[in-house]
């Protein structure tokens, strides 16, 4: 025992950001604001208790804290107003940030004076920032214009249910202050001397390809194809991670030691790989700027670097502790991003390839070895990334891509050899006006959708799963954490030359029957009970077929319920502003806007048949046979009630 604990010393450092992260998670998933005072103060505090104390388990709890405070601190101080309410139609002008490009429409990130839209705002907040989407993909806008029209403003939407998405928060840490879109515009002034280069490029290219791939504009790709896409487990191609970098650092790479083998002052002075690292990485470092500097870019940003480094400097190039430093350095950036499906997918599948990988050494062999060894590396890497990333998948995207394996194995070798370099290649071309390279990959991309198109047709393609818990998903990660992190010894005993398959399979199997052990709600409200589903007959119901100011209320319940998103939505049927909605063990009386409140609620809690009552007006009886329920709730078969609340600095109630 005493040999096995000493080895898990050369690991520790690979828990330090999970421990980290563990504290953000805990953070940003509470339903209120801790009550805690001076986060900055301490959170110094907890960086010197690291520092100095020598102890295992209180560097743990101190590094868990620090995660935990350091994203309490940074949240107060990013302090993005939200505005409070949805407008109609208001005449507002502004300045474009930024623009997004997506296949049927153009969002321009505009700043403009908050007073425009709520007089609140004059003294605290100047100015907010507001997402408008514009059903013109060719608007002769650039970043720098100023914009004046008539639009309709749109809240963030809290989340609807406890531990789901919640779009408030996540455009709290994008600095949105709400959504919208422009009836009519106009762009009353031009700013040419700021046009950036990656809408030049846009511009320029007027190609879809170039937009995904190059300018890492994730909705440029039509809503039908996305789908075609994560069916078969290649969503990833979409967003500028690993795959990209990879190949665009190996293209680059290439081609200047090629070019520096033939300097011969340089290579006499220093190998040619060195200055062709440099030179490579200076590229990717343009190529990130113009894809958008998504979480995923990023990590695999500095992953690259770190491997230029460590190769310049003699060291291993590829190694858990790079992709460690890596997660650490993202984290203190934004400690947001632990909690986004980005950042989870990428790193998940990093560390995994990583773990697998790191013990296999490449042999000069002949043509057919070389051959089978590089078909099982292509189906390991898919393999392991798709275990590693499936936790994660079931709990952003609500489903299981059942052919990904095959999906990966025939198309992702086209994109990697054929459609990249195309794409790559064509866009530079296009700079100067010649778009045939752009056309060829097109024709191929076209040939790719056909096959995607074809394994997602085949059956169950896409295996709906309902809602995972927080629970579910920590323990599904510290089983995989287990497996990749804890250090066998060389002992005799077959458990403790496989403790990390052990230790990480029986946290997995403890989060496998806990969901599959946990139930499904049969009762959903919105917290401000405008919004209510009933499940009958194991389906969905709702008390109005749709909802403005709860857009999302209806896909989030429907994963809850294991339903597929996007269906017509079943109104539940009321008798005269009450919905009377009845289960083996408790019934529920809902009492709709227009009723009238104050003569039925009496009659309503004299009623011994009703144990909930639930309504958007705001009501208390103490004497009331029934329970008013308060907030957003969401109630199971047994009757147990579990709330949640949207009081979160991200949410900026009055």
């Amino acid at each position: 025992m005493k040999e096995f604990i000493a080895n898990q010393y050369r690991n520790l450092f690979l828990w330090a950001p999970f421990l980290v992260a563990f504290g953000a998670g805990l953070y940003f998933s509470l339903d209120n604001e801790p009550n805690f005072h001076f986060p900055i103060l301490i959170t110094v505090l907890l960086v010197a208790v690291i520092l100095k104390n020598k102890n295992i388990v209180i560097r743990g709890l101190a590094l868990f804290m620090f995660g935990f405070f350091y994203s309490m601190a940074f949240t107060h101080i990013t302090d993005t107003k939200q505005i409070q309410n949805s407008f109609g139609l208001v005449n507002i002008s502004g300045t474009i940030k930024d623009i997004d490009f997506t296949s049927d429409s153009t969002r321009l990130f505009v700043e403009m004076p908050a007073i425009q839209i709520n007089s609140r705002y004059s003294e605290k907040e100047k100015n907010i920032n507001v997402r408008f989407s514009i059903k013109d993909i060719n608007i002769n806008a650039n970043i720098g214009d100023t914009i004046r029209g008539s639009a309709m403003i749109f809240r963030p939407s809290p989340k609807y249910a406890p531990e789901s998405f919640d779009f408030a928060r996540w455009s709290y840490f994008s600095k949105l202050s709400g959504t919208g879109f422009f009836q009519d515009y106009e762009i009353i002034s031009s700013n040419n001397h700021r046009h950036n280069l990656r809408t030049i490029i846009h511009n320029k290219s007027k190609s879809l390809l170039t937009d995904a791939l190059v300018l890492g504009y994730k909705k440029s790709i039509p809503e039908n194809e996305r789908k075609i896409w994560q069916s078969i487990g290649l969503s990833h191609v979409w967003s500028i991670s690993g795959f990209h970098m990879t190949l665009i650092g190996g293209w680059l790479f290439a081609l200047f030691y090629f070019i520096f083998r033939l300097i011969a002052p340089v290579t006499k002075r220093i190998p040619a790989k060195y200055p062709s690292m440099i030179c490579a990485w200076c590229l990717l470092l343009v190529y990130m700027g113009i894809s958008g500097i998504s979480v995923a870019t990023f990590r695999a940003f500095l992953m690259t670097t770190f491997i230029f480094v460590a190769a310049i400097l003699g060291r291993g190039v590829l190694s858990l502790r790079n992709a460690s430093l890596a997660f650490l350095v993202i984290f203190l950036i934004n400690p947001f991003y632990v909690m986004t499906a980005g950042f989870q997918l990428s790193f998940a599948a990093i560390f995994g390839l990583l773990w697998f990988f790191k013990d296999v050494v490449y042999t000069k062999r002949d043509l057919l070895h070389r051959i089978t060894h590089i078909l099982y590396l292509s189906l390991m890497t898919t393999v392991i990334a798709t275990i590693f990333t499936l936790p994660f998948i079931i709990a952003h995207f609500g489903n299981i891509p059942l052919y990904a394996l095959i999906g990966n194995l025939i198309i992702l070798p086209i994109f990697s050899f054929a459609i990249m370099p195309l794409v790559t290649l064509g866009t530079i071309i296009a700079m100067f006006g010649n778009k045939f390279i752009l056309g060829i990959a097109d024709k191929i991309y076209t040939f790719a959708l056909h096959i995607g198109e074809y394994v997602s047709n085949m059956p169950h393609a896409n295996i709906p799963m309902p809602h995972i818990s927080n629970a579910v998903l920590l323990l599904s990660v510290i089983g995989l954490l287990c497996i990749v992190f804890i250090v066998n010894s060389n002992s005799k005993k077959f458990i403790m030359r496989n403790i990390n398959y052990i230790t990480g399979t029986t946290f997995i199997f403890l989060a496998i029957v806990i969901f599959v052990a946990t139930p499904r709600p049969l009762f959903y409200a919105t917290p401000d009970h405008k919004l209510v589903g009933f499940i009958v007959n194991d389906k969905l119901q709702f008390n109005k077929s749709r909802s403005a100011q709860h857009y999302f209320a209806f896909d989030t319940w429907r994963n809850f319920n294991n339903e597929i998103k996007k269906d017509k939505n079943q109104r539940y049927k009321c008798k005269k502003g009450l919905c009377v909605y009845k289960t083996q063990k408790w019934n529920l009386a809902y009492m709709q806007d227009f009723m009238a409140i104050a003569s039925n609620i009496e009659q309503i809690c004299l009623d011994e048949s009703f144990d909930y009552i639930v309504t958007s007006f705001d009501i208390d009886n103490p004497n009331c046979h029934a329970k008013i329920l308060k907030d957003g709730i969401i109630i199971y078969p047994s009757g147990h009630i579990k709330n949640f609340s949207n009081h979160r600095p991200w949410h900026n109630l009055p």
